[in-house]
This record gives structure tokens, sequence and C-alpha cells, in this order.
């Protein structure tokens, strides 16, 4: 029973995110809410100009003619922005190669899984090996004037190193995770909801503004915001394949958790080993978890605000 209601609440949740691929929500949910709007708009307009007539202020009348034209301009408003926002929605998927949300969390799953993950089990093992092999002491001469000293001095080093890197990666996965759910809650809400609120509010002359700011937010965060990820996603695919191409090692291999503890080389002097690939590997694909923990959502909002200041400005005006 309760696998039948979630399996129910899933399909009703991928129906109100495909808004435009289901026109059965447009002519049963967001039609009737709007047409009762613009009604009761026209009833208000209507007691309006009846008390103009009685009180006999031309003022008032202006006003009634000029929200009458403003009516008119909302009700078309309707038509052009569901058809902008679906064409918007549905060129975007053309230009990723499917659906843009998709595209992005497969993206944001790559990096989580593929490279965060499996970064993070090379910096274990690597600290477990670490501290196996530090803790080794060398005793000489007798139990009570004999002398002490660790085996492999210079691990102790490292293996700060090591934990540094681990406390560094930690809200680099978490960037990632908060993305992935920011995007699926974009997704469900952005269309089906916040896009028939704008058209409401765009209908009364004091909620004007605030219809047009979210009708705006709707369309940029619904269309602009995931396209954003899908030129991320391009970008550093071909910064990882490019970096990747000129190593002696393939990216699969040395992203291999397991893999790692067979880089611990000892030499015979000080206990040494090759570090350069225990720490640069990870420390590489650190940097590309960096770009899309930080700098990479930074671009994506200010393309998206950028995108939601001009078109809410465009919708709140008086267009006449």
């Amino acid at each position: 029973m309760r696998l039948q209601r979630l399996s129910g609440m899933k399909e009703w949740s991928g129906k109100m995110a495909s808004m435009c691929a289901n026109p059965a929500f447009v002519s049963d949910v967001v039609m009737p809410v709007v047409g009762t709007s613009i009604a009761l708009m026209a009833l208000l307009l209507s007691l309006f100009w009846m008390a103009a007539q009685f009180l006999r202020k031309p003022e008032y009348e202006s006003f009634v003619s000029i929200e009458i034209y403003q009516l008119l301009i909302s009700a078309v408003l309707l038509a052009v922005v569901l058809g902008f926002a679906c064409t918007g929605s549905q060129l975007a998927d053309s230009f990723a190669g499917g659906d843009t949300f998709e595209v992005a969390r497969s993206y944001l799953n790559y990096l989580s899984n593929d490279l965060a993950l499996k970064t993070v089990l090379t910096l274990e093992a690597a600290k477990t090996e670490l501290q196996y092999w530090g803790s080794l002491t060398f005793r000489w001469g007798l139990s009570v004037w004999g002398l002490m000293t660790p085996g492999f001095p210079s691990l102790v080093l490292l293996e700060r190193v090591v934990e540094f890197m681990l406390l560094l990666i930690t809200p680099f996965m978490a960037s990632l995770i908060v993305q992935m759910v920011g995007l699926e809650v974009i997704r469900g809400i952005m269309l089906p909801f916040v896009l028939p609120a704008g058209l409401v509010l765009r209908i009364f002359p004091p909620t004007r503004d605030a219809g047009g700011f979210l009708m705006a937010s709707a369309i940029g965060f619904a269309v602009i915001f995931p396209y954003t990820y899908v030129m991320h996603s391009q970008i550093v695919y071909a910064m990882i394949q490019q970096d990747f191409a000129g190593s002696s090692e393939s990216m699969e291999s040395l992203l291999q958790g397991g893999g790692y503890l067979n880089m611990l080389i000892f030499g015979t002097e000080f206990g040494l080993f090759d570090s350069a690939r225990i720490i640069y590997g990870p420390i590489r694909a650190m940097s590309y978890l960096l770009l899309q923990a930080l700098f990479l959502p930074s671009l994506s909002m200010i393309l998206t605000v950028a995108f939601i200041k001009n078109m809410s400005k465009f919708f709140s005006q008086k267009l006449g």
C-alpha cells in the first residue's frame, strides 16, 4: 500500500514538473485559476466604473479604462508567457540532447560519485597506510638504557597533508549534494506553481510588479539555470579529458580507490615513497570539485539573476 502511494506521488510529481508536456495540467489547473482571476478583476473594474459614474469622477473613469487595457494585456501574456516558457524549455532540451535537469543531475552525480567519493576513498586508504607505517619504531640498545626512534618520521607530515585534504573535500561534496537537491526543487515548483502565481499576480494592479518578478523567476530558473549546468558539463568534461589524456595513467585507474594502496612505494632511506602519485592525483581531482562547488554555481546565478532582472521589468511594465 505504501509503495503504491509513493509511486502515485512520484508520478504526480513528474506530471507537475513536466507542465509543458502535460496539456491537461494547463487546461485543468492553470487556465481555470488565471481565468477566475481575470473574471474577478473584470468584476472589480465594473464596480469601480459604476462608482465613478455615480460620483462623477473623471479620474476614476480614466483609471478604469487604463486597467481594462492592462487586463487585456494580462490575458495576452497568459498565452505568450506559457508559450515562451514551454518553447524555451524544449529548445534547451534539444540543445542539451535530453532533459536539461537530467543532464545536470548526471553531471553532478559524476562529480560526486566518480570523482569526489573515489578521491575520499583514496585519501582514506593513504591515511591508513601512513598511520600504519608511521607508528613503527626501532629500539637501539638495552630496554632500559636503549634509544627508541620512529621508523619513518617523514610520514607524519604527509599524514597531516592527507588529513587536511580530507577536511577540505567535505564541503565540496556537500555543495554538490545541495546543488542536486536545489535542481530538483526548482524542477518541481517553478513552472507548475511559481509561473501560474506570477500570471495571477500580474492581473491585479497592486501586485503587478510581484507578478512580473515571479514570471521572470520561473522562466529563468526553469530554463536558464539548468542549461548553465549543461554548459558546465561540457566545459568540465573537456578539461578532464584533456588533463588526463596526457597522463601516463588513465583517469579510471587513477581514480580507483583500492588502487591507491599500491602507490605506497617505500624506499630504503627514511621510508620515503612516491608522494607525487598519491597526493597530486587527489589534488587534481579536488581542483575540478572546487570549480563546480564554488565558481560555476556563482556564474549560473549571475546569468539567471541578470535574465530575471531584465525580464521582470518587461513583464511588470504597463505595455501601452
